[in-house]
């Protein structure tokens, strides 16, 4: 009999503590910048009637039955657990509310490192504090964790959710299309995306723009893309998004980190409350993100206390692996997929 699940791994001497170390130095820096921790519970209740946003992440997490009937998961994000907390026990707290946490998340279908189900993080969230200001910090904050770290070459790659959702309503798309298409830009298929832009009778320049995207453009050049696909839209939906983001990218430059960042403007969650800045976080070397975050300021809305929110995590996990690459992984040990 396999004891050890598939997904899941044990981690012993050297790395074990290598991690208790890294965790040990990431909290002290959250402290230091004003960041409380809490504690967040493993196990919560599964919601049959929850909207349907917030159903997605819980539809690809464990369940079981309790001795009670009632059907429970296992924690598979941290982000609405926070924001939970802070619409409801911390309603009151005044705001900037600046809480940090560490722990496991689960997930039934996790395509990233190894195929890994379980992934410790450690991440911070920001809540009462709106674009820019608040997506600066979290820029910032996230990119002074990597180097505490001692993550060297990475690279941020950051999108905007209102410049895309404005392109597609600009566009004129459905929400069966526009959907369609948040889904195949997260996953990053990029024959999907070609297939998609290639069926729709949209106007040439929202095209234009979205061809322009799978070339991945940096800097530049898909800021002119952009400038000029907003000049276009009468609404001025796509150039309040646009200055939004060249306003966070002027922020982050005075804060000492633009050359840490790219521009990716195909950069989507495949969650709906994802409302402005979203960033994932590379380094040689490693085959996915060891970081991402973002505004998801609509999950506070859909929780009834609308509110501005950004924050990110990292994985912990893929950045010991990063910082042990040529050293071996000995104290790994990963159940087989």
């Amino acid at each position: 009999m396999k004891y050890l699940a598939e997904g899941t791994c044990y981690l012993f001497p050297p790395e074990s503590q290598k991690r208790r170390d890294l965790e040990t130095r990431l909290a002290n820096l959250l402290s230091s910048e004003g960041y409380q921790e809490v504690v967040l519970p493993i196990v919560q209740a599964y919601d049959f009637d929850a909207p349907r946003p917030l159903r997605k992440m819980t539809d690809a997490a464990y369940k079981f039955v309790d001795y009670r009937g009632q059907v429970m998961v296992l924690r598979p994000d941290m982000t609405e657990v926070v924001a939970n907390l802070a619409c409801r026990e911390l309603k009151d707290i005044p705001r900037p509310l600046r809480l940090f946490y560490s722990g496991s998340v689960f997930r039934t279908r996790r395509p990233r490192w190894a195929g890994m189900l379980e992934s410790y993080q450690i991440g911070a969230e920001m809540v009462g504090v709106s674009a820019p200001e608040g997506d600066v910090e979290m820029l910032s904050l996230a990119a002074e964790c990597l180097k505490t770290a001692g993550v060297l070459g990475f690279r941020m790659r950051l999108g905007h959710i209102g410049v895309m959702e404005s392109v597609m309503d600009f566009a004129g798309m459905s929400e069966e299309q526009k959907a369609d298409l948040r889904s195949a830009l997260a996953s990053r298929d990029l024959v999907q995306v070609e297939r998609l832009i290639g069926n729709l009778g949209i106007p040439r320049v929202c095209r234009q723009f979205l061809e322009k995207i799978l070339e991945f453009p940096d800097g530049e050049d898909i800021l002119e893309a952009a400038r000029h696909l907003a000049s276009c839209d009468k609404s001025q939906q796509t150039a309040r998004a646009l200055s939004e983001l060249e306003e966070i990218i002027s922020g982050a430059s005075a804060r000492g980190i633009g050359d840490f960042i790219q521009l990716d403007m195909g950069l989507m969650r495949d969650l709906e409350y994802y409302t402005g800045t979203v960033f994932e976080v590379y380094t040689p070397g490693c085959g996915g993100p060891i970081s991402g975050g973002g505004r998801y300021d609509g999950l506070l809305k859909i929780l009834g206390r609308p509110e501005g929110a950004v924050g990110f995590a990292l994985d912990m996990q893929q950045i010991l692996n990063t910082l042990s690459k040529g050293n071996g992984n000995a104290g790994l040990y990963i159940g087989e997929l």
